[in-house]
C-alpha cells in the first residue's frame, strides 16, 4: 500500500524496532534492553499522539478520509508494542 513520505519514515522506524526485538528475543536480554526500543517507540508514539503524522486529507462531503498507510502504521505501532511487553513479561 503506498504512503505519504512522513508515514513511510515512521514506518521504517517500526520495522527496524520490530527486526531489532526479533533479534534481541534471541538472546538472553535484559530490561534495558527493551526499555532501549520502547524509548524509540515512545517517540512514534507521542508523534502519533500530538498528530504529527496522520493528518485528515480530504473532509469533502461531510467524509474524513485518513492519510494512505495510517492505518498500517497504527497496526504496526501496535504489534510492536505487543511484542515489547511479551519480551519484557518474560525476562527473570
Amino acid at each position: 500500500m503506498p504512503m505519504v513520505k512522513n508515514l513511510e519514515n515512521v514506518h521504517q522506524e517500526l520495522m527496524d524496532i520490530a527486526r531489532q526485538s526479533n533479534r534481541l528475543s534471541y538472546t538472553k536480554y535484559t530490561s534495558d534492553d527493551i526499555e532501549k526500543l520502547q524509548n524509540r517507540l515512545r517517540n512514534i508514539d507521542s508523534q502519533y499522539n500530538e498528530g504529527r503524522f496522520g493528518d485528515m486529507t480530504s473532509c469533502a462531503d461531510g467524509g474524513c478520509y485518513e492519510e494512505e498507510g495510517q492505518a498500517q502504521v497504527s497496526d504496526e505501532l501496535e504489534k510492536v508494542h505487543k511484542t515489547l511487553h511479551v519480551m519484557l513479561s518474560r525476562i527473570d
